[in-house]
């Protein structure tokens, strides 16, 4: 492992991981976008939206332990290059349904689609997140998380929403799929360049499903027994985002395309905004790291509730369109701004704290906690949507009640990280 941040493995992974996830942040928006316009159906897009993370849930700890028993380097060219495939099967699909005349196949056909894409997806994630303790000092990992948030995941979700949403208005689904295929291609390339150590693990002696249910059960023991206050800040998070980051990922579309009637490709731009404060958030906590120790981050969830009121308040009142959307696209990127420093540094405790062998299996564990959590809370507000459709204001005003009372009832919970079980010491690996 090179002394520096900025080292040669590092750069590439990091280079790999923006180009997969500029891919997924382009499709993930415009696949479900493209169903909502065909449909117009807010239901169905909640639905969409919500199926797209089951694959997420179940492929990420599977994810997990092949992070930790394979090379990590070959899998994520794998991954790149199977969903190359999908994309080009799905430029296939929509070219010879639309050409015949089978327009009503085109939804079905392009949510499968989309389930493949999460699928692959949901074995990326943990394996390039498990690849940083490997690649750089144990006191650069806060500067490693941030600088990966930044680069390899909030700047693709600035830039492909706004980019993918102007192509897609301006000229429809096939050019932004066309795109997608020479990302994953380039993506796929630098995966080859990349060099991570290896370490050899015992071979399994039972069958996938057998080390999958004893790797998982492993890491929740070690988060719930050996380390708690982990457990908890993972288990607080996840609820933090049924409360809030479920809903602002479908408040964003429905809000403009429907209740505000504008352009679509305001949607995009409103996406990329939201990312754009992730960004933000990445540099803030690099630069103050200190003065904004994880022990008070239930401050910052506090202050997510805060700025997500203003939503509703803008509907009750009847702001005009212009306003509300400047409204709903200021609070989303905020907080992303606001839970985006709290992430990073979850994700740097775990690579602190976790044995070399549990890192991948544990920060699986944790995005499929997440991800469960974000499902429910997209299915249950696009459902609350549809019902409250003469009522839209409700939506936001719950949103921003439950948040903060989630961080409200998490602050002891935060102030004892790193304290362990049954004692008063403070833990200093």
């Amino acid at each position: 492992m090179s002394g520096k941040l900025w080292n040669r493995n590092f750069i590439l992974l990091i280079t790999a991981q923006c180009l997969a996830m500029f891919g997924n942040a382009i499709l993930g928006l415009i696949l479900p976008l493209f169903i909502l316009d065909i449909s117009g159906s807010p239901a169905l897009f909640g639905m969409v939206m919500a199926m797209y993370f089951i694959p997420l849930i179940i492929m990420s700890p599977i994810g997990g332990v092949i992070a930790d028993r394979g090379r990590k380097q070959r899998i994520m060219f794998g991954v790149d290059i199977g969903t190359l495939a999908v994309i080009a099967l799905l430029i296939l699909a929509l070219h010879v349904l639309t050409g015949n005349g089978y327009a009503s196949a085109i939804a079905p056909i392009v949510i499968v689609k989309l389930m493949a894409l999460a699928t692959l997806n949901g074995l990326y994630n943990p394996v390039a997140t498990s690849c940083l303790p490997f690649l750089v000092p144990e006191d650069k990992l806060v500067r490693a998380n941030a600088a990966a948030e930044i680069i390899g995941f909030s700047v693709p979700n600035f830039a492909g929403p706004i980019i993918g949403g102007i192509v897609y208005a301006a000229f429809g689904i096939f050019p932004v799929l066309i795109a997608s295929v020479a990302i994953y291609a380039a993506a796929a390339v630098i995966d080859l360049l990349i060099r991570v150590p290896y370490v050899q693990q015992p071979p399994m002696q039972d069958s996938l499903a057998a080390t999958l249910k004893n790797d998982i059960a492993q890491s929740l023991r070690f988060a719930k027994k050996e380390n708690p206050s982990m457990g908890k800040i993972i288990l607080i998070f996840a609820l933090f985002s049924i409360s809030s980051t479920g809903m602002i990922m479908i408040v964003l579309p429905v809000l403009i395309t429907q209740t505000l009637g504008m352009y679509t490709g305001l949607v995009g731009l409103s996406y990329g905004i939201m990312m754009g404060g992730g960004i933000l958030g990445g540099i803030v906590i690099s630069a103050l790291e200190k003065k904004l120790p994880l022990q008070k981050a239930h401050w910052r969830l506090l202050l997510c509730g805060m700025v997500i009121a203003p939503v509703g308040l803008a509907l009750f009142l009847g702001a005009p369109a212009s306003v509300s959307y400047i409204i709903v696209t200021a609070s989303a990127a905020l907080v992303m701004l606001l839970s985006g420093t709290v992430s990073i540094q979850m994700y740097a405790l775990i690579q602190q704290e976790a044995p070399e062998e549990l890192v991948g299996k544990i920060i699986a564990v944790t995005i499929s906690a997440i991800f469960v959590a974000f499902t429910v809370g997209q299915f249950f507000y696009a459902m609350l949507f549809e019902r409250l459709s003469a009522l839209p204001w409700i939506v936001p005003l719950a949103a921003a009640l439950v948040t903060c009372a989630v961080a409200v009832c998490s602050g002891r919970h935060f102030r004892r990280i790193g304290v362990l079980p049954n004692s008063d010491t403070i833990h200093v690996k």
